[in-house]
């Protein structure tokens, strides 16, 4: 661990809730990083008494991390306040994030961000790597989520050293995913030049920071190497991000997403990107209203669709909506704006 007189030059950020057992495998995993400037922040967003009492326990078991405790609410600060709390008292030159149900799998993964980020020889805004996944019955997923489909194409860019690459939002936007937290590295003031994470934002709030991130960072590095283990939720689980919103809502997150890019972004194909993004989110909204029979709201989100993209089976779409809003007797009852 770096010490009280020398700046630690990464400092990872773990927030967690109601999850000992969880986090005890992440903390680990930071742990056995051979990498020794660094500093761990533990941050507990409130958990019952049962838990807090195991936190405890782990906090007295590892004296060189600091664990900060949040008071108890129903339904937690949320990811991205627990993250941007943890930064604001970091004291590293580079920012690590790593959720408590994951966990790094490369015990030199900090020894290879740290390699890279000196052979660029310039300042380098934000580190991204691979991972994997797992679903709950311990199956690996191969279904692209995140940046993983880069690595044949990697060689195409400047090569930096090792197996990382200077790469841009182009590049990076011509994936099928996104880059993880659990696999994002960010230099401090880069990080809160953007005002850190959306505490606003509980579900899809990584999606958000990367958008804005890839928008406004002058250099970024892209690692082909395979650094964490993301353990996708279990739908039935009721105590994770991902599970506890309904569909719509998650979709209503989607779309801020989206709307904060189109808004706020510089670079023209970052805003492209987040267009489409909006209009597949509308439609997904749309079809999941009207799965709900909820008819009205519905056509309404078809026609912003429509608005977003014209075609033609979408437009036979929004007029079938329109017209089961106004008639369909199990709708919701309808007025003058359906």
């Amino acid at each position: 661990m770096a010490s009280d007189d020398e700046p630690p030059f990464f400092s990872i950020v773990i927030p967690t809730r109601d999850r000992p057992a969880l986090f005890q495998v992440a903390l680990r995993s930071v742990l056995q990083q051979r990498f020794v400037n660094k500093e761990i922040i533990v941050v507990v967003d409130g958990s019952s008494d049962e838990n807090l009492a195991q936190y405890t326990e782990l906090e007295q078991q590892n004296p060189d991390v600091t664990f900060l405790r949040l008071l108890h609410r129903p339904n937690g600060h949320g990811q991205s306040y627990t993250m941007n709390l943890g930064a604001d008292e970091s004291r590293g030159q580079y920012l690590c994030f790593l959720d408590d149900d994951d966990q790094w799998t490369d015990d030199n993964y900090l020894d290879h961000v740290y390699t890279n980020i000196t052979a660029a020889g310039k300042p380098v805004d934000i580190h991204y790597s691979n991972q994997r996944a797992v679903d709950s019955n311990g199956v690996m997923q191969t279904k692209n989520l995140w940046l993983a489909d880069l690595i044949p194409r990697a060689q195409t860019q400047t090569r930096n050293g090792e197996d990382s690459y200077l790469v841009d939002a182009e590049f990076l936007l011509s994936s099928g995913g996104f880059a993880h937290l659990n696999c994002s590295i960010f230099e401090r003031t880069f990080y809160f030049s953007l005002n850190g994470m959306d505490e606003s934002i509980r579900y899809e709030n990584d999606r958000d920071v990367y958008i804005r991130s890839i928008d406004a960072a002058k250099v970024i590095l892209y690692s082909t190497r395979y650094t964490s283990l993301h353990n996708i939720p279990d739908v039935n689980a009721k105590n994770n991000m991902s599970t506890v919103n309904s569909s719509v809502q998650k979709k209503l997150y989607q779309l801020r997403v989206y709307d904060k890019g189109i808004a706020l972004c510089e670079q023209d194909i970052v805003i492209r990107f987040c267009c489409m993004g909006k209009m597949y989110e509308l439609k997904h909204t749309a079809t999941l209203l009207a799965q709900d029979k909820r008819y009205r709201s519905a056509a309404q989100y078809a026609r912003a669709t429509l608005l977003n993209g014209f075609n033609l089976r979408w437009l036979a779409y929004t007029v079938y909506l329109t017209f089961k809003a106004w008639f369909d007797p199990g709708s919701p009852s309808h007025d003058n704006d359906a």
